[in-house]
């Protein structure tokens, strides 16, 4: 990233900090201790889901700002936790990673459902799953439903269900859901869920998850029209009633099918204005929004709480537990690195374990 300089790179195992060093980390380290020294402006979390919370509290309470790999927590509770010490602390940027919107296309299906083109969004559906629950091996944190927060559901579905609530504009508020483990003994948690959802507008969705089988996609059905968003989203398909243009989707032919194959620039690629880090550290700098913050992290988590306590409950209807914002408290933003304003380089911290 033009401007940050990769500062430190931290892992438990060492063994795997060496390829950190050939890609240009300034110094390596085992312990977590050292993201919180004096050079380091970001910390970039990407650890197993129960070491967030402690972590991005000790980082933003030391000064950083912190993005974090998705979910923000493994329960809601700790994700509560870290978004009070954001709310303490509103001159630090605290925002969750998700790799979705690394993707033009998904903004441009953003534009295009608030064009109106597909009418009113009646219903969606969503599914997130791969077979690596097959070829889990014992011992491996994802085998502990303490330390993940579940299985698939919240390791999978948290892409569709952040996606969603993104791409309608709005947010669920209750779940009927149903889970369960049959396939995958080194996951803990569930390795095949579907659970229905419903919206404040009154939008209904499915979102299914697997560990033992494959499969993504993304649906919209509108009074007007049909979107659909498969193959890890690279494949479009629509059909709508009128006709649509922009940037990446030229839909000419209403009321015919339309395909399109889109190649997603590489997550490496800080030349993309899409890029996830890219962003986040514009943020740092004042020069956009905070893209999502750990606020959104800790909604989206309530969605996944709610699908696993219904599930617990035989399937009863559970209310999604969201959180609004407090008030912001009055604050010169970004005074602690006015240095990054002007141009200079951002220490940046990668903590690449576990992940």
């Amino acid at each position: 990233l033009p401007g940050v300089e990769w500062a430190l790179a931290i892992d438990t195992n060492a063994a795997h900090l060496d390829p950190c060093l050939e890609a240009g980390a300034r110094r390596l380290s085992v312990r977590f201790e050292d993201a919180l020294a004096d050079d380091i402006d970001v910390v970039d979390i990407s650890t197993p889901n129960h070491l967030h919370a402690d972590q991005a509290i000790a980082a933003i309470n030391a000064g950083k700002h912190v993005i974090i790999q998705k979910p923000v927590s493994n329960t809601l509770a700790c994700a509560d936790r870290i978004v009070d010490s954001a709310e303490r602390h509103p001159d630090r940027c605290a925002g969750v990673f998700m790799s979705s919107y690394n993707n033009p296309l998904v903004w441009e299906i953003k534009e295009l459902i608030d064009s109106g083109k597909l009418g009113t969004i009646q219903s969606i559906h969503a599914r997130d799953a791969h077979r690596g629950g097959l070829r889990a091996v014992p011992g491996a944190w994802r085998g502990d439903r303490t330390l993940t927060g579940g299985g698939s559901f919240i390791q999978l579905s948290i892409h569709a269900v952040n996606l969603f609530s993104f791409w309608l504009g709005d947010q669920p508020i209750d779940v009927r859901a149903v889970q369960q483990n049959t396939l995958s003994p080194n996951i803990g948690g569930d390795d095949a869920t579907a659970a229905i959802v419903r919206y404040q507008s009154g939008t209904l969705g499915t979102f299914t998850s697997g560990y033992a089988s494959d499969g993504m996609e993304r649906w919209l059905y509108g009074t007007k029209g049909r979107l659909g968003l498969s193959h890890w989203d690279q494949r479009l398909y629509l059909n709508m009633d009128e006709p649509y243009e922009g940037q990446i989707i030229r839909y000419t032919t209403p009321g015919k099918c339309y395909n399109l194959e889109y190649r997603i620039p590489s997550y490496s690629d800080t030349t993309s204005p899409f890029n996830g880090q890219r962003r986040f550290i514009e943020s740092v700098r004042g020069k956009s929004p905070l893209r999502f913050d750990v606020l959104t992290g800790r909604n989206d988590l309530a969605v996944i709480d709610a699908v696993h306590r219904s599930a617990e409950q035989d399937g009863s209807v559970v209310v999604v537990n969201h959180r609004t914002p407090r008030p912001k408290l009055e604050a010169t933003v970004f005074a602690r690195s006015s240095h990054l304003i002007q141009g200079e380089p951002v220490h940046a911290d990668a903590i690449v374990a576990g992940k």
